[in-house]
């Protein structure tokens, strides 16, 4: 049994971008960015215009001023996740994903929901933005629903405007659009199913396009390098991600490593000639917040073929609202499916539970939707019934890693580590060649504070996927921990040659050249991290850390007071600035950093 989640984009508001060759241009205007400059204009201080200014600079397409404006908003309002949000959309417009995703973390830990499930999903070592060919660009469509939302990709397969795109993606709806990479929006007249057994179908727009793609002959090799570009969560530029195929496809499906978020269902999958070598279909669940998983399924090419054989028969298209009839003819024409995704990347738990729970009693051995409903449930703090729910998908499809590995994450959740390592374990043996998994162990085993443990699934992780930032970094945390002060900075190093934007790595390779009293270079590595993340309070930690090895105490001194303000419940800035209050000589400031440590530690006593 299939352990894939079908893939839709939320209810986000669009968030737009302005491109090369005026493709996918933005939709916003300067209305909101006048009123924003007046507003400052009273009051330059005032946190509000300064979030309705960076606000109105992101909806205007003008990134680069908006994520200015942003910091700026930051500056007096450090604690406000809308501020945080507008940062990470900005970063993200212009393709600074890992910057992006640091900023979306924050704002989800501030209390917005939606930005936590977008920064759980972005992977910055597998995805991109910006740097699409444009003839691939101009073949691309982003598929809408009646209210011009977002709800999947696809591309042109004619010059007719015939319109390749999953099934699912289109489920039970009475009108479909399309809007190409000029902006215009088209409906879908009529629709081919072939014969209802593939999540594929073929939609029939007025549209012309001098660009299209077509499929290729045979199933890619073996490990061949393969992309995904669409439009995830209602983003209007598409968003590539990377990855290889796991094996030959089997059944019709052709499995990947290419990490998918919802919204690049439909999506062509590409080889290196850009040819159609499949169609993203499902994607893996996203657990730990540690990035959309690196495991895909794709309509496979043979599939395809049949569909786009079929058009030959007379009276293969029907009108497009035949969809509504059809959603008993598979689980990809039922609607009930996802409109229970759907409600879960709205955040609508209560909802989402019901809804999951109808549609499992029309699907009770699909083991995706009990891992989505234990996710509700979760949600809704019911965390016995979530794990009842995991545990019967393992039950259900007892050889397959995913309900393993989010069984693990149930189970850290509530405080189980051991146990959630031998169910990581478990995950591992039965898919080894997985990076994330082995990422995840080697994660795991630093939380434990097992730190020899955690080398060989790290090293592992970074053979798997050498271009991850966060298994290097993961990897030098561990050597670091077990006292190789010169191979984590080895490995702090390649964190930053292979994410040169993600402020976790200089995080690390900060922390590893303090440990080897390198406070010179570390305050270089500190100083980047503050740049790329000022809301990281481990970056201003450590640059303060760098300043105190070096006697500077004045110098550390602010830098300490911001990482205390950025993570209140951080001992080790206490202590820190506690310590630089002594030697500064201010006792009475020394007293209450320790007292604000004593409550710290009386705190965690207390639990």
């Amino acid at each position: 049994m299939k352990l894939f989640l079908f893939l839709f984009a939320t209810l986000l508001p669009f968030i737009t971008f302005s491109a090369e060759e005026k493709l996918w241009p933005p939709r916003g205007n300067t209305r909101p960015l006048i009123a924003a400059t007046q507003a400052l204009w009273w009051n330059k201080d005032d946190p509000e215009a300064r979030k309705l200014k960076a606000r109105a600079l992101d909806f205007s397409g003008r990134y680069p001023e908006a994520e200015k404006a942003a910091r700026h908003a930051i500056l007096v309002a450090p604690q406000d996740p809308e501020v945080q949000r507008i940062l990470g959309r900005s970063l993200l417009h212009q393709g600074k994903l890992a910057q992006a995703k640091i900023a979306l973390e924050r704002a989800g830990q501030l209390g917005d929901p939606l930005s936590r499930s977008l920064a759980t999903m972005l992977r910055p070592d597998r995805m991109s933005l910006g740097d699409l060919d444009p003839k691939i660009s101009r073949s691309l469509v982003q598929i809408q629903d009646d209210q011009g939302r977002g709800i999947g990709s696809g591309s042109f397969v004619s010059a007719d405007g015939l319109v390749l795109t999953a099934a699912h993606v289109v489920a039970g709806r009475k009108q479909v659009w399309v809007r190409n990479a000029f902006g215009k929006i088209f409906a879908a007249k009529s629709i081919c199913p072939g014969d209802f057994s593939a999540d594929a179908v073929l939609l029939q727009t007025p549209a012309q396009s001098g660009d299209f793609l077509v499929l290729a002959d045979t199933d890619p090799t073996s490990r061949e390098s393969l992309t995904v570009s669409g439009f995830p969560l209602s983003i209007d530029l598409p968003l590539t991600s990377r990855g290889e195929t796991r094996g030959k496809s089997k059944d019709g499906i052709l499995s990947t490593t290419i990490p998918l978020m919802p919204g690049q269902s439909g999506s062509p999958v590409l080889n290196s000639l850009h040819q159609i070598v499949g169609l993203a279909s499902r994607g893996s669940l996203p657990l730990m917040a540690r990035g959309a998983p690196a495991r895909s399924e794709a309509v496979a090419v043979a599939a395809l073929s049949h569909l786009w054989d079929s058009t030959r028969q007379k009276g293969s298209f029907f009108d497009i609202r035949s969809l509504a009839k059809w959603t008993d003819k598979n689980t990809f024409f039922d609607p009930a499916v996802s409109s229970a995704e759907q409600t879960v990347l709205d955040q609508n738990f209560a909802e989402s539970e019901k809804a999951i729970s109808q549609v499992i009693e029309k699907h009770p051995d699909d083991a995706g939707l009990l891992l989505r409903r234990a996710i509700t449930r979760l949600a809704l703090q019911n965390m016995a019934d979530a794990e009842a729910d995991v545990r019967l998908a393992i039950l259900k499809d007892p050889i397959q890693a995913e309900p393993h590995r989010f069984l693990s994450g149930l189970l850290v959740a509530s405080g189980q580590n051991h146990q959630a390592i031998l169910e990581m374990e478990q995950a591992y043996r039965l898919d080894p060649e997985d990076a994330d998994t082995a990422e995840g162990l080697g994660e795991l085993f630093l939380f434990q504070g097992e730190f020899e443990k955690a080398i060989q699934p790290s090293a592992d992780a970074t053979r798997l996927n050498p271009d991850s930032s966060r298994a290097w970094s993961i990897l030098s945390a561990a050597r670091l921990a077990t006292g190789q002060l010169g191979d984590a900075r080895l490995a702090a190093e390649t964190a930053t040659q292979r994410g040169p934007e993600d402020p976790r790595a200089w995080v690390q390779l900060a922390a590893s050249l303090n440990a080897a009293h390198d406070f010179s270079t570390a305050i270089a590595a500190a100083e980047q991290a503050t740049q790329l993340a000022p809301g990281e309070s481990r970056a201003w930690l450590n640059l303060a850390t760098a300043y105190a090895g070096m006697d500077r105490y004045a110098d550390a001194l602010p830098h300490a007071e911001r990482a205390t303000q950025l993570e209140p419940k951080n001992r080790a800035g206490w202590n820190l600035l506690a310590a630089l209050y002594r030697e500064l000589d201010r006792p009475a400031d020394a007293n209450a950093a320790s007292a604000q440590l004593q409550s710290l530690d009386s705190s965690a006593a207390g639990r």
